[in-house]
């Protein structure tokens, strides 16, 4: 055999090793389906009514994944006068994850109540609706885990926001 075949089958046979050697893979996270509501009473009875469905990713072993594959939430927003009457005032909005849209916020200056707050640099299951025009903020709890909680702040006007109660949430494997 001359040094070219040679050469040759080397080359192939190391191509043949590197498509055969297993690379590690990036974790994988398995969404699951969540549902949870909020709501805040605002002036002679009336409320505003949150309600956030969607797919969230299930925790992997990294702490926060660069990308959360399967994370998509929407925002419906209702209000209901005294009389029980409804009207849909936002409805399938998106949320979007508050840390990749602002990586450098502050995100604990959002006014949520302290066991919903997020730290100033992590801001973990916290979500903010682009739509809004003065903000509106979704912090799902506990970070770890599936959401069991809610809680919504909604700035109605620049200086006004408003925060709801904890609201419960369901999840759902999908």
């Amino acid at each position: 055999m001359d040094t070219l075949t040679i050469r040759c089958l080397s080359y192939a046979a190391m191509g043949t090793l590197a498509m055969a050697t297993i690379l590690p893979m990036a974790a994988q996270a398995t969404p699951y389906s969540v549902t949870c509501q909020a709501v805040i009473p605002v002036n002679q009875g009336a409320s505003l009514i949150y309600r956030v469905t969607g797919n969230l990713s299930a925790p992997t072993a990294i702490a926060t994944p660069q990308n959360p594959i399967g994370t998509t939430l929407l925002l419906s927003v209702q209000r209901r006068d005294r009389h029980g009457s409804i009207q849909t005032v936002l409805s399938a909005s998106s949320l979007v994850d508050y840390e990749q849209l602002a990586p450098d916020a502050d995100y604990s200056q959002i006014p949520f109540d302290r066991a919903f707050r997020a730290q100033p640099n992590n801001g973990d299951r916290l979500y903010v609706a682009p739509a809004s025009i003065h903000g509106l903020y979704a912090s799902l709890r506990p970070i770890n885990g599936q959401p069991q909680q809610i809680q919504i702040v909604h700035y109605l006007s620049a200086s006004r926001p408003v925060r709801s109660a904890a609201g419960a949430c369901t999840v759902a494997a999908t």
